[in-house]
């Protein structure tokens, strides 16, 4: 059966229909128990909501609660092995956490790269089988975007399989910078009002918890169950973790100045300020491997740092390309110098020469192992999936959405 597509329309659902559908919703969600439990349990989260326009869409309430949405006639549309997969659809977005984060950008204007990067991510987890079908087109062809089906054009031929979200982003914007253009497709659900909500996203993780340690997931795949648990793990915000990483080391010191008020005695007496007695010394990876837009990413985080304490900025690739020097005010751009090989030994002997308390090394960790400092703490900054050449060190990873 085709899918229908409804434009909006004012004023509330059929209120025939809408029982209709309730009553549909009620079978196929209790048979869902016999061979979709996870689905069956996840979908148990949600308030179901009638709506009158659109099609399905599930988003977090002020109060931390998931809201399925859905318009009765177009549901009505659907054969039970559609809507089954709109169900595992949903809950996927749920499940990995799509609802609760921040988006892959805060770019309007790549607000639908982020939509087609969500969902190729959740139906790439979806089986299809015997009561879970594809929704079809009026044409006949299956409705939402499908990583398989990407691969059969040229331009995505090397589009990779079940990866997440973040990575399907990057691949979809890389494509799209060399002018690449994605297909045209329908939609089926609505990706409103999602928003970044820690205590819904804890909700989740519990309720997944509890449904591994029961053994609830039915006759889910292993694969989709180690993506699904991936997906619980925590991650750093990494801003956050930089900025504390730097202030719980940084030497603080108070002086007088007339500059500001006391805060007990306003200008009768002279006010503090504080004053930083070391510098830090912030080192780019300008290697080959680094592609153009890590290192963009490199330069935001400098500009983050300028703003929480003073430091030295420097780049290297098999040797130091660009000498140590204050970096004191946010850039829009930074010139990098280098692009060879790596080689981290000139910088930890620098670091060394000139008694640094502390390192950062931005870097995608494609390097030999350099010596570990003398006293300086070190703290590498990678890509996601990257990992620095030494175990010794603290290490972050970045991330899009936060």
């Amino acid at each position: 059966m085709p899918i229908i597509i409804l434009k909006k329309d004012a004023g509330p659902p059929d209120r025939e229909l809408v029982q209709k559908s309730i009553t549909r919703f009620d079978w196929l969600v209790g048979f869902m128990i016999c061979r979709f439990k996870f689905i069956h349990t996840m979908l148990g989260m949600m308030v179901k909501k009638p709506v009158n326009t659109g099609t399905m869409g599930v988003r977090v309430t002020g109060e931390g609660k998931f809201e399925l949405s859905y318009n009765p006639a177009w549901i009505d549309s659907l054969t039970d092995a559609e809507l089954t997969y709109v169900f595992h659809h949903e809950v996927d977005h749920v499940a990995l956490h799509h609802c609760t984060r921040r988006a892959l950008t805060l770019d309007p204007a790549e607000h639908e790269l982020a939509n087609t990067a969500h969902d190729l991510a959740v139906n790439e987890l979806i089986p299809e089988c015997e009561g879970c079908a594809r929704p079809k087109n009026p044409d006949g062809s299956a409705a939402g975007i499908y990583v398989s089906e990407l691969k059969k054009m040229p331009d995505y031929s090397d589009i990779e399989e079940r990866q997440t979200a973040e990575w399907y982003f990057d691949y979809l914007k890389t494509k799209q910078k060399k002018g690449k253009k994605l297909p045209n497709y329908i939609k089926f659900d609505d990706h409103g009002d999602w928003h970044e909500h820690d205590l819904a996203d804890e909700k989740v993780r519990v309720k997944i918890s509890d449904i591994d340690m029961q053994n609830g997931w039915g006759t889910m795949s292993s694969t989709y169950k180690e993506m699904i648990l991936a997906a619980q793990v925590r991650k750093i915000n990494w801003r956050n973790y930089i900025r504390n990483w730097f202030g719980n080391m940084a030497w603080k010191d108070r002086m007088t100045t007339r500059k500001k008020p006391n805060r007990r005695t306003g200008f009768i007496h002279p006010g503090y300020k504080r004053s930083y007695t070391d510098r830090w010394l912030v080192v780019t990876d300008t290697s080959g491997s680094v592609p153009d837009d890590l290192l963009s990413q490199f330069l935001g985080v400098l500009n983050q740092l300028v703003e929480t304490l003073p430091i030295d900025f420097a780049q290297c690739d098999v040797g130091i390309t660009a000498d140590p020097h204050p970096y004191d005010r946010r850039k829009d751009k930074v010139e990098f110098h280098g692009r060879g090989g790596t080689d981290f030994q000139p910088i930890i002997d620098l670091v060394d020469q000139r008694h640094y308390r502390g390192l950062m090394i931005l870097t995608d960790g494609e390097a030999g192992a350099p010596t570990k400092p003398k006293c300086a703490r070190v703290l590498w900054v990678l890509p996601p999936n990257h990992n620095p050449p030494v175990d010794w060190g603290d290490r972050v990873h970045l991330q899009r959405y936060v």
